[in-house]
């Protein structure tokens, strides 16, 4: 049997059987352990504790699970016993992870230098723009351009050059701070001036057609 219970100031409640008592031999099992919750869970019989909502809380909270002690207490075991070998599968996936966000960070860096296009004497300068400008793209959870995969690599890596240039060297942020940010106009101006501002820098470090 599988309920939503509320943990009240009179006690246990359901919305479809009212008050109710805790089964004997159930525990209460606290939300934080994914695998002993997913274990308990599987054993198929467990009541969801919930906090309601009140006066100062919009939304209810889950608290835990309320579940058979010999279940929990397997599923704590289980989890002891398996450790080490879950923490090393973490440990792996870490670090599969890190390689592979370090192998498209590079990629990324070298479509920012590609789209940048400078001419020789200014091939530090694309490197150091290409590698800040990748970084702040593609971190994680940023929701920047260079997470995105709707786009192609190379406009990910125009956008991404564009955006570093426009931060870093014209006074776009500067008069941002400046003049009204909810002023639609005046945005679109600052916006478009640094847009051209951009243009020139490009075409002041790239070869001469």
């Amino acid at each position: 049997m599988n309920l939503d219970v509320y943990d009240t100031k009179e006690g246990l409640w359901d919305p479809a059987n009212g008050a109710l008592d805790q089964p004997e031999g159930w525990e209460f099992l606290p939300s934080g352990d994914a695998f002993v919750t997913r274990r308990v869970k599987a054993a198929g019989v467990y009541w969801k504790l919930w906090r309601p909502r009140g006066r100062n809380r919009p939304h209810r909270r889950l608290l835990g699970l309320l579940a058979p002690a010999a279940v929990i207490e397997a599923a704590q075991a289980e989890a002891a016993s398996s450790e080490a070998a879950r923490s090393g599968r973490r440990a792996q996936g870490a670090a599969y992870r890190d390689r592979k966000e370090d192998t498209y960070r590079q990629e990324l860096t070298e479509a920012i230098i590609d789209y940048l296009g400078f001419a020789p004497e200014h091939g530090d300068l694309a490197q150091a723009i290409a590698a800040e400008a990748a970084q702040r793209a593609a971190e994680v959870g940023s929701g920047r351009v260079g997470r995105t995969r709707t786009i192609e690599i190379d406009q990910r890596a125009a956008l991404a050059a564009r955006a570093l240039i426009r931060h870093r060297y014209t006074d776009y942020e500067d008069r941002l701070v400046q003049e009204v940010w909810d002023d639609d106009y005046l945005y679109r101006e600052v916006k478009a001036d640094a847009h051209r501002v951009v243009e020139d820098f490009l075409e002041q470090h790239r070869p001469p057609c």
